[in-house]
């Protein structure tokens, strides 16, 4: 899709949006619901490292990055542009994804390990296949990191979350025919790309995640070490090289119970994420 294709692609969807100036999901969506939770944005962590678990993603990073020297600064662009996706106006969601896509133009080039195939070295950031892994990390460390931090979400919930997601892949620019229509096949298909050779954890990846496990300040490494650990996908920790043993299982339950006494007794105006709460101010001048 061009340039000026995916920015006709957005205006179209925009068009078939009630209130424009609530957003692309709107309050009472399972998207504005979940996403609102600032306790959540520790999963990041998690997502990211599961991100660079595709070569393909982790060579980009590399390739068109200072993931060593501003590894934070990434990290929080990361997030604030996933934000104003979500609680942005359309306009605003449109010109961030427009941002996101012109910046990915240009992220092309030769994965130096991680694939055997030598028809398949190349990657691009646009490509939708790899759009889909960023995407299904997303959707799955959310809904993970939800079920641990915060109370299980039920079957329906989860479900609803999923089907609003898939607008927000079609915002990306994935294409429908690519991704799995339910969360059942989402949750088979995670798991086949984990366990196939598409999914290899390169040294590339390991000195990505070694930038990552050093934010923001020392005093947070073994937290963040912890952390990796023990919400990755069993086999994705096995590959980065995290020890996983009895001690560091019970200080990873401890800390995800502490989190959850926090959560519980914070005000909903400290909880819930700036932008919600922005997105509310913004609906009501516009009511």
């Amino acid at each position: 899709m061009s340039k000026e294709e995916y920015r006709q692609h957005l205006v179209d969807m925009a068009a078939q949006i009630k209130n424009p100036s609530h957003g692309f999901f709107g309050p009472g969506s399972m998207a504005w619901r979940i996403n609102r939770e600032g306790a959540l944005g520790v999963g990041a962590l998690r997502a990211l490292l599961m991100q660079v678990a595709h070569p393909k993603v982790a060579q980009g990073v590399a390739d068109h990055s200072n993931y060593r020297g501003e590894p934070i600064q990434r990290v929080l662009t990361t997030l604030r542009l996933q934000q104003v996706i979500v609680f942005g106006s359309c306009q605003e969601a449109s010109e961030a994804l427009l941002r996101i896509n012109s910046r990915h133009t240009s992220v092309v080039g030769i994965v130096a390990e991680g694939t055997n195939n030598d028809n398949n070295k190349t990657y691009e950031a646009n490509d939708p296949y790899l759009k889909l892994w960023v995407f299904a990390t997303l959707v799955d460390t959310m809904v993970r990191m939800h079920d641990q931090l915060l109370t299980p979400l039920s079957a329906e919930e989860r479900e609803a979350f999923y089907q609003e997601s898939l607008l927000f892949a079609d915002l990306m620019g994935i294409t429908s025919d690519i991704l799995p229509t339910n969360l059942t096949e989402f949750d088979t298909w995670i798991e086949d790309m984990i366990a196939s050779d598409e999914i290899v954890v390169t040294s590339i990846a390991k000195d990505i995640a070694s930038s990552l496990l050093r934010l923001p300040v020392a005093v947070f490494w073994p937290t963040n070490y912890i952390l990796a650990a023990g919400s990755l996908p069993p086999a994705l920790r096995e590959a980065y090289g995290f020890k996983w043993n009895a001690a560091i299982e019970r200080t990873y339950d401890v800390g995800i119970k502490a989190v959850q006494v926090i959560v519980r007794g914070m005000p909903k105006r400290l909880r819930w994420m700036p932008p919600y709460w922005r997105a509310m101010k913004r609906i009501k001048k516009v009511k």
